[in-house]
């Protein structure tokens, strides 16, 4: 019999994220079992997979039946039950010294509670390349059959190694109260525990992850989100705030004073306690990252190097040129791990490295002394899927004939000529029907000077650039 058709378009660059509650759902038990089987012959090198899942109310149904499918394949699964992604990782890379393992996550991280998802990752977990998991839907599409052998499952709860190995990693040099709101999502899990286990004073907001209805998204990247940890922290008197996303690899972060700290900022902060135990490291950065993180990092020393934008696309980046740490302007933020070893982007990780940092000197004159451009946020053009990648390509080369281009991952199109340190970048959305795009610039001159250059290089694509022309600088 022929499989069911599948919704291609759930399977992304990153992972498979779609609607999983209600008669629409796209990401249904069934779907979630057959990607299991279909997952199971890409990983041919594991003998076992570890799963976990977020608190959402379709998770425990999808995780089950991905489950289910693992054994039919003849996996043996370790199941985990809720945990953020990050454990999983950890969990992974741990179990694999053992015995080949790799993993699986149900979460669809900070997307409205109605959708859910699915993170797939390799023995040494690294998640699959956006090829890969194109070929686990190919694999679904065809269908994929079920094994003679039976897998096993068992049961294990990871967080309290995991929350040790932690303790031993990190140490306050003074006592500090701080923080958290995980949004409700799976980060409840660890960030308390962990936290605390460095030594810690924690207070939480929004800590409930049996809440349906949180007072706002678990999405640290965005300061409308991170407003309510501000004033809590203000309010508390707080040492500092961490907001974590719905699957705890993201971080936002809020100094002592209530105020959030913009996510470049956050990565310039951990590039300069980097660089000062790692004088000179290279780190990477996403095309999307402030100039100013680029002249923090250059003035103490270190290199910036650019790499592509996306969580898994980093990893392999930094895996590839050999780099130990570095973050994106998504609020995620990168380490290679030597116990277990792996490379992961644990929130809960950084929130304690942060931690640390601050018992031993106070954040706030850090902060200050990062500089701070005109910079837009990411503003959405309207582009058509089947066409985005065409324009994207035309526009760098085209920008070629006039500026410097670095085309990593789109077109980072330096400005520099018009004004002093202006660069846009355009790139085509690995998930939506947009083009995306950002400018900025040292002074807010510069800043209107580069987006009229910006809205100039879009018009000429047959793209509205209202939306970039609309848009004032954040603050």
């Amino acid at each position: 019999m022929k499989p069911p058709p599948i919704p291609r378009e759930i399977f992304r660059a990153y992972d498979i994220r779609g609607r999983a509650l209600g008669a629409d759902a796209v990401l249904t038990p069934d779907l979630a079992f057959r990607i299991a089987l279909a997952y199971a012959e890409l990983v041919d090198s594991a003998e076992r997979v570890v799963v976990g899942g977020d608190q959402r109310p379709t998770t425990p149904g999808l995780q089950q039946a991905a489950i289910a499918g693992l054994l039919d394949a003849g996996l043996d699964v370790v199941d985990i039950g809720r945990a953020p992604s990050p454990l999983v990782y950890w969990a992974v890379a741990r179990l694999t010294q053992e015995r080949p393992t790799a993993g699986l996550v149900i979460t669809a991280s900070h997307n409205l509670p109605e959708d859910n998802g699915i993170k797939l990752l390799h023995t040494d977990a690294m998640p699959l390349s956006p090829e890969e998991i194109q070929a686990v839907a190919d694999r679904v599409a065809s269908g994929a059959p079920v094994a003679a052998r039976q897998g096993e499952r068992s049961l294990w709860s990871p967080r309290p190694t995991y929350v040790r190995s932690l303790a031993e990693s990190f140490r306050l040099r003074r006592p500090l109260r701080v923080a958290v709101d995980p949004g409700n999502g799976v980060a409840t899990v660890t960030a308390g525990p962990a936290l605390r286990a460095i030594g810690c004073d924690v207070i939480a907001i929004n800590d409930d992850p049996e809440e349906t209805e949180p007072p706002h998204p678990a999405d640290p990247q965005h300061a409308a989100n991170v407003a309510q940890l501000a004033q809590f922290v203000a309010d508390s008197g707080a040492d500092l705030g961490f907001a974590f996303d719905g699957d705890g690899d993201r971080l936002g972060l809020v100094d002592g004073r209530g105020r959030r700290a913009a996510p470049d900022q956050v990565l310039a902060l951990l590039a300069q306690d980097w660089l000062a135990e790692h004088p000179g490291d290279a780190i990477h950065v996403d095309v999307k990252t402030s100039q100013a993180v680029f002249d923090h990092i250059h003035r103490l020393g270190g290199q910036a190097v650019l790499g592509p934008v996306g969580h898994s696309l980093g990893k392999y980046a930094m895996r590839e040129r050999g780099i130990d740490f570095g973050g994106e302007a998504s609020t995620h933020y990168f380490y290679r791990v030597d116990d277990p070893p792996h490379i992961t982007d644990d929130a809960v990780r950084t929130a304690c490295r942060i931690a640390q940092l601050a018992s031993h000197t106070p954040l706030e004159p850090i902060l200050d002394a990062i500089p701070r451009y005109p910079i837009s946020p990411e503003v959405k053009i309207a582009c058509p899927d089947d066409r985005k990648q065409a324009v994207s390509d035309d526009i760098a080369r085209v920008a070629r004939g006039r500026w410097p281009v670095d085309a990593t991952d789109g077109s980072r199109i330096d400005l520099s000529a018009h004004a002093p340190g202006a660069w846009c970048v355009i790139r085509a959305s690995n998930t939506t029907p947009y083009l995306t795009v950002i400018v900025e610039a040292r002074t807010d001159e510069g800043y209107e000077s580069a987006r009229q250059l910006t809205a100039e290089i879009l018009t000429g694509q047959g793209l509205d650039p209202a939306p970039l022309l609309s848009q004032p600088p954040l603050e």
